[in-house]
């Protein structure tokens, strides 16, 4: 006699960040949840850095959900070390190099706002730097900083997941997804719904193909720099993190036109070029790793996350670009929660914006 197929509450393609932060809320909630990876060949999350920056880009912006943002990741990273017995969240201060004297008048401004000053300090001058690096424009400390381990967090969730048989090994074909009474099947497992999570593999989903996914290629480097190691992430025209085993991680590049997982020697030479700007006079680092992944990101720099408007087993949880470790924790709960309860998903991350 044939068994009917497993049936699940929700399955989630990916087990990146995104998926495995959507994958621990809703299993907390009592759902049940399956989980498809193939081995994170195409995650993103799997050669992060996993940056928290609060204040992002030239202009130091700081997001209106940026409190939620901050308070969500602190809980979900904080539940994570006591869960398995490790800090996977690095508290770190970020070093912030002006690049020009215009940037010296947007921290100015940054510093007159209330909400955005606990976040910065006064900041220093080229001559006053507290690290070993050329800062001709000077720059700042800024707070509530740091990085997360993110091999060991996504290795943990692995077996985590694994222990409680929600992990399923393979690839998932959207083309081969099917549709029936009001539910999905994939790879022989039937569900309520079915949310991907795979991050820059959207851009060929049929389902979500009209989304405006603006996927985007980064290189970074682990060095070994002798006897220097900085006591804050920099943060200029590239970035510096001090990693726990002595390496220091240098990133990273941007490409928008050849969108590969592929290391090249043309992004090795433009990370290099930026450390030897920062430590003109230091000898030349060993290169232990040179990796590349790539960063999902929208078009408006907000995630994308919601029901297909024809097909509602159907969902997506995408788009997280660069700031996944700082965003992605209040989303996961946003989300958990409206699969749950139909409490309303944030405005500014509901796919229904693009009608």
């Amino acid at each position: 006699m044939r068994m009917p197929p497993q049936q699940f509450d929700t399955l989630i393609v990916g087990q990146g960040l995104a998926g495995s932060a959507l994958a621990w809320h809703l299993i907390h909630a009592g759902q049940r949840v399956g989980v498809f990876d193939d081995g994170h060949k195409s995650a993103s999350s799997a050669v992060a850095a996993g940056l928290v920056n609060p204040l992002a880009g030239m202009r130091f912006n700081r997001r209106p959900e940026l409190n939620d943002w901050l308070a969500a990741a602190d809980r979900w990273y904080a539940t994570l070390a006591v869960a398995f017995g490790r800090p996977l969240f690095h508290h770190l201060p970020m070093l912030r190099l002006f690049r020009s004297l215009q940037q010296q008048r947007f921290h100015a401004r940054r510093r007159q706002d209330p909400a955005s000053r606990p976040l910065l300090d006064d900041g220093f001058s080229a001559e006053d730097c507290p690290e070993d690096i050329s800062a001709p424009y000077g720059g700042f400390i800024q707070h509530r900083t740091g990085y997360v381990d993110m091999p060991l967090l996504l290795d943990v969730l692995r077996d985590w997941l694994q222990r409680r048989g929600a992990l399923v090994e393979g690839e998932v074909d959207p083309a081969r997804i099917g549709l029936h009474g009001g539910g999905v099947d994939a790879n022989g497992l039937c569900a309520t719904r079915l949310v991907f999570c795979d991050g820059a593999r959207l851009r060929t989903n049929p389902w979500f193909s009209g989304l405006p996914l603006q996927p985007d290629k980064g290189e970074i480097l682990d060095l070994e720099a002798g006897e220097w190691r900085p006591r804050h992430i920099i943060n200029g025209a590239h970035w510096l993190l001090p990693m726990d085993n002595g390496e220091i991680r240098l990133g990273a590049t941007h490409e928008h036109h050849e969108i590969d997982c592929l290391p090249t020697a043309a992004g090795k030479r433009q990370l290099l070029a930026g450390l030897l700007a920062l430590r003109p006079r230091a000898a030349a680092p060993r290169v232990v790793r040179h990796q590349a992944g790539i960063r999902p990101a929208s078009a408006d720099r907000y995630p994308l996350i919601g029901r297909h408007r024809d097909h509602a087993p159907l969902w997506v949880f995408n788009g997280f670009g660069a700031r996944g470790a700082l965003t992605i924790p209040w989303y996961a709960e946003r989300l958990s929660a409206h699969l749950q309860s139909a409490s309303a998903l944030p405005s500014e991350v509901d796919i229904r914006r693009f009608g």
